[in-house]
């Protein structure tokens, strides 16, 4: 190393008893000593406060911060992480349930060391649900797309929060905080938005898989297609599209209506939804999409699939095209071996 920056680990808590231990037990194994675990109580209502503690006790790197303000949920949790971390060189978002190999913040902080020009970096993660050697399930971290944003619009993932190191100045600088007023996606919209940050960044080409995310439980995921998160994709819809409009005009548009259109299968044939959508300002604007729209809402369910007929091929080219691109990584990363 040529020197010893600080690097500071954002995890939002939330009645995690069970896991937790084990995220905190990978942090006090790592081989890069110079970091903290700033974890942020999301007002538990198990014993997670007392874990926290206790392993603070015995560890002075792992701090416990609960949650002081509203709204409830991770976003908050992480953005008063973001202001705890002050002073850090690096940070990273990790989560309270997955799991860390050893060599991971010294992999991580090495790579941004011996690259001062990058803002933030990208390394492959991979998910399991039982065992983390498991031969299918998710990976991500890879460059699998010519164009990351395109592929975020077609909720396909080049990275996640959790597959990244980023310099804490610039993440300040550029005001990366998480929007606590939306109920799910949230991973999707910070990481639209730190591609619209227009920071530097690269994939950590030869890196080893050093996160591995737990699959399967019940959380933030599960409740993308319920009806109380409609006005939350909404919102998020109506954000995204004005945000890539004020950056790039009228370049991406096609890809945010893939992304729109990704959410009408969310909406389950709510009319009051759809009419709402259609009073959205990037809907407004672009007649041929609202008309689309119209006829989705009064087509039989065989025939809808017509009227979004250019979106849907495409979308599922290229997502057929991801799910092969991640199978054929998890081969060669199982192949390649990793450990914990």
């Amino acid at each position: 190393m040529i020197n010893n920056p600080t690097i500071a680990i954002v995890i939002p808590c939330w009645n995690e008893e069970k896991l937790l231990p084990e995220m905190l037990d990978c942090l006090k194994r790592q081989s890069y000593k110079n970091w903290i675990a700033i974890c942020v109580d999301d007002q538990s209502t198990d014993k997670t406060a007392e874990i926290i503690t206790s392993y603070h006790s015995d560890d002075s790197r792992i701090l416990y911060y609960r949650r002081d303000r509203e709204p409830k949920g991770g976003p908050t949790c992480r953005n008063i992480g973001i202001e705890k971390a002050i002073g850090s060189k690096y940070l990273c978002f990790f989560d309270a349930d997955d799991l860390v190999a050893p060599y991971c913040l010294e992999q991580r902080v090495n790579f941004m060391e011996s690259h001062p020009e990058l803002d933030y970096a990208v390394f492959p993660i991979i998910s399991f649900i039982n065992d983390i050697h498991e031969d299918s399930g998710d990976v991500y971290g890879f460059k699998s797309f010519d164009d990351d944003l395109q592929a975020m619009l077609n909720m396909n993932l080049p990275f996640a929060a959790t597959t990244n190191i980023y310099r804490y100045e610039k993440l300040i600088k550029s005001n990366l905080l998480w929007d606590a007023n939306i109920k799910s996606m949230q991973d999707s919209d910070y990481n639209i938005h730190v591609l619209l940050s227009g920071m530097t960044y690269a994939f950590a080409s030869n890196a080893q898989v050093d996160y591995y995310y737990r699959t399967g439980r019940e959380g933030v995921s599960w409740n993308i297609k319920k009806k109380n998160h409609y006005d939350s994709h909404l919102y998020l819809i109506d954000k995204i599209a004005s945000s890539i409009n004020f950056r790039y005009g009228q370049e991406y548009d096609f890809y945010i209506g893939l992304y729109v259109y990704d959410f009408l299968r969310f909406f389950n044939s709510d009319y009051g939804t759809y009419m709402k959508l259609l009073k959205l300002s990037w809907v407004k604007k672009h007649k041929f999409f609202k008309w689309r729209i119209l006829a989705y809402m009064i087509m039989g369910l065989r025939l809808r699939s017509l009227v979004f007929r250019k979106y849907r091929n495409y979308s599922s080219r290229m997502t057929s095209f991801w799910y092969q691109d991640m199978r054929n990584k998890r081969i060669e990363l199982i192949q390649k071996g990793y450990s914990l």
